[in-house]
């Protein structure tokens, strides 16, 4: 991940397509992401150009291990609650 961080810093971020390949999604993916807001920030350049910067991928995967993080705590909560209701038994 620093490597993709450290390339992203060195130039002006990375394409769509390029991001789609660092992180092995596809193209139609990123897009339907983006439409949900669950894709990194983007940054426009002159007339159509997209660039996703190196800030803006590493807070998109701080937030993807928080949700992450937040989606097992929900889990482990929802199976606790099972457990207590049906009187402990297995």
């Amino acid at each position: 991940m620093d490597n993709v961080l450290k390339e992203a810093s060195d130039r002006d971020g990375y394409t769509i397509p390029e991001f789609c390949r660092r992180f092995g999604i596809s193209t139609p993916t990123y897009y339907k992401m983006r439409a949900a807001g669950e894709g990194p920030r983007e940054m426009r350049k002159v007339g159509s150009v997209v660039r996703i910067s190196a800030g803006a991928i590493a807070d998109w995967v701080r937030e993807g291990e928080a949700s992450a993080d937040a989606e097992a705590h929900r889990a482990k909560l929802k199976q606790r609650s099972q457990f207590a209701t049906s009187g402990g038994a297995r």
